[in-house]
């Protein structure tokens, strides 16, 4: 099944309202909320994965989004548009914990990428980042928009995006766009606007990565259990939504 079949396949699973024209090209875009569909059980996901190469890990991987679905916050007029999370206790310790694993596991996933890999350059740099970082720390709640908000308006030359461009650049490097799950990079996206989210969903697709797989783990845990982070220079916050 190539791209465009697999596409048509997808949007069919909404109903004659998303089938496409019969000369229409299927993209990336037309996907966008298409996870939401499946809200909030999940039941009927499987047959997302069913046929493309590696289904089955691509199921595994995404299973967990609709457990940690609140039922009772689609028993109303309104439903939420993006897969929530908060609504378990973390103690300050986990979240600590969680944020120096996840720098923990950067640092390895950078460290393989060989010196003579197009990724090289990249890769040192979010590694530079990572080994100034003295502290994590967790902000009470709503401190981390403030943060969000000084970054946004380019306030704080501390604010760091290097390790999130480094990131985005080393797993684009391992991603064949030719194959059928491409397509549904923005349904992967729009699951919670996230790139890291997105990536740590796709992992399986990142060629010669197999090894690193967990690499984005504990972010996943934090946006599980409601929270955001912040990067600076030396230091990684992290905050509730």
């Amino acid at each position: 099944m190539n791209q465009q079949e697999y596409g048509r396949y997808l949007l069919a699973m909404g109903g004659e309202e998303f089938k496409p024209a019969d000369d229409a090209e299927v993209e990336a875009d037309h996907l966008y909320g298409f996870f939401q569909w499946f809200m909030p059980s999940g039941a009927g996901i499987e047959r997302v994965f069913e046929t493309i190469p590696d289904g089955q890990r691509f199921l595994d991987r995404i299973r967990p989004i609709y457990e940690m679905l609140n039922p009772e916050d689609f028993a109303g007029e309104y439903v939420p548009g993006y897969f929530n999370g908060g609504n378990e206790p973390a103690s300050e310790a986990m979240l600590r914990g969680l944020g120096e694993k996840l720098v923990q596991n950067l640092k390895s996933l950078f460290s393989m990428v060989p010196e003579d890999d197009e990724a090289a350059d990249v890769a040192n740099e979010a590694l530079q980042d990572l080994a100034s970082l003295t502290e994590v720390v967790v902000l009470p709640t709503s401190e981390i928009n403030k943060l969000e908000q000084r970054l946004i308006q380019g306030t704080d030359e501390e604010d760091g995006e290097v390790v999130y461009e480094a990131l985005g650049e080393l797993l684009s490097s391992r991603s064949d766009y030719d194959e059928t799950i491409e397509l549904l990079s923005e349904a992967y996206y729009s699951i919670a606007c996230d790139y890291w989210i997105s990536y740590y969903l796709q992992w399986p697709r990142y060629q010669g990565l197999q090894e690193a797989e967990d690499c984005l783990h504990p972010y996943f845990e934090l946006y599980r259990y409601g929270y955001n982070l912040h990067w600076t220079q030396n230091k990684l916050f992290i905050g509730r939504r």
